[in-house]
């Protein structure tokens, strides 16, 4: 629940989230840029610098940054539950379930401010999808469904061979459609170039509303199967409730990694779309040409 039958009450636990949005207003990460190891790095001549790091390249100054900045942006969303968080003192979302080789993708202004953060998770374990044993991808816990049993083709996957998209999300103060466009590319072109160098993935799986994230898929090339007739099975009291409940539809989907050339094909795509004159033009005939496709299966 987000109210409380006491006005004291709920008043202070808006003012605690009024507090974080506005410590991560202020907060930079200059030395994000400067960590001596990273997974993929691309700087650009304008000051955008797009990082690619696994969770344990990461000070924990910078994790807890990462977590504060995702909380923050779904709060500003209304997707977070403000009494949910104030009544647990979290400033950031959880660390705990993070594996070391959970990669964070981050796009950086001149100043450090993260404008972009694109998350690639994986589960403990080498089973295959289908195996009763394995561990549940966060997507199957929230949809409460097993993926293997609604796409036949992900039963016989090994688990280490599919990753988690989660959190693609910009900072709600950036207004500027041109440049959040330039966000979402860098975000993608860093999330295609991180899978195509891991060569073991197959499978990517996560959840997205059907008129937004979706294309993000489309632009990747993907061959993407969207599960319909899921319920979220989140308890209200969890953080992330609203999340599901305060917006469009959201499904989980399955999508096909792309072969490295047709991969490597969509990234040299995404390039030439940040040199576009025109990229929202570019990025209409880069869906309509060589976008991916979408298949509909019941859960």
């Amino acid at each position: 629940m987000c109210t409380n039958d006491d006005p004291d009450t709920n008043r202070t636990r808006e003012r605690y989230a009024s507090d974080i949005l506005a410590l991560q207003e202020r907060l930079t990460f200059r030395t994000l840029a400067t960590l001596p190891e990273v997974t993929y790095r691309v700087e650009r001549a304008d000051g955008l610098t797009t990082l690619g790091l696994r969770t344990d390249q990461l000070t924990t100054r910078h994790l807890l940054g990462m977590q504060g900045f995702r909380l923050a942006q779904y709060l500003r969303l209304g997707w977070v539950c403000s009494d949910a968080i104030a009544s647990r003192a979290m400033f950031c979302e959880p660390t705990q379930a993070l594996r070391d080789d959970d990669l964070h993708l981050v796009t950086l202004d001149g100043q450090g401010r993260i404008l972009g953060y694109l998350g690639l998770a994986g589960v403990d374990g080498s089973l295959l999808m289908a195996d009763p044993e394995r561990a549940p991808f966060p997507v199957e816990v929230a949809h409460g469904v097993n993926l293997a049993e609604v796409v036949p083709a992900l039963a016989t996957t090994p688990s280490d061979q599919v990753r988690e998209l989660k959190r693609f999300v910009h900072r709600r103060s950036m207004t500027d459609k041109l440049e959040r466009l330039r966000v979402t590319v860098e975000l993608l072109l860093a999330a295609g170039s991180v899978v195509l160098d891991m060569h073991e993935v197959r499978l990517l799986v996560g959840d997205v509303e059907e008129h937004v994230a979706l294309r993000h898929l489309m632009i990747m090339g993907l061959e993407t199967r969207l599960v319909e007739g899921t319920r979220p099975a989140l308890e209200e009291r969890h953080y992330l409730h609203h999340a599901y409940t305060e917006r469009a539809a959201v499904r989980p989907f399955v999508a096909d990694v792309p072969s490295a050339e047709n991969l490597g094909r969509q990234l040299r795509l995404l390039e030439e779309l940040l040199e576009s004159p025109d990229p929202v033009a570019s990025l209409r005939a880069l869906v309509s040409d060589f976008g991916g496709n979408v298949e509909r299966v019941a859960a």
